[in-house]
């Protein structure tokens, strides 16, 4: 699908099966979420973005059931949703990175008190070095 404001409002209806009517009726009450361009003859033209919109306020008012004015507060804020997708993301990168740091410290330790356990068996010269004391 191209960006270009080509599409009639007859055929966005027909693309989105949302009526002409209601098309009029959104873009009048939620005009800060539709920049709709006009030909030189007063006719309007819809891109790809206006129709994923249209598509968007359908589903939230019919299917989710939302107001209006519910509908521009969710449509608007995207952009800000996604700057917070994107940090909870790096949040969780974060945490996985810590958790597997956290495994290799975990396995180091054991392995260090694994030695030391060795030495407090074994011979004893090693225990007399291990407590400090030299043979």
């Amino acid at each position: 699908m191209s960006s270009q404001a080509t599409l009639s409002i007859s055929a966005v209806s027909k693309r989105t099966g949302i009526p002409i009517s209601t098309l009029r009726f959104y873009e009048r009450e939620l005009a800060s979420l539709f920049h709709i361009r006009k030909t030189a003859g007063g006719h309007r033209r819809y891109g790809d973005g206006d129709v994923d919109r249209f598509v968007t306020v359908r589903r939230l008012t019919e299917a989710e059931g939302l107001g209006l004015a519910e509908v521009r507060r969710a449509v608007l804020s995207r952009g800000e949703n996604e700057v917070l997708r994107e940090q909870i993301d790096w949040l969780l990168e974060a945490q996985a990175a810590a958790a597997g740091a956290m495994e290799a410290l975990a396995r180091r330790i054991a392995e260090l008190e694994a030695r030391v356990a060795a030495l407090e068996t074994g011979p004893p010269r090693r225990r007399r070095w291990l407590m400090g004391r030299e043979a």
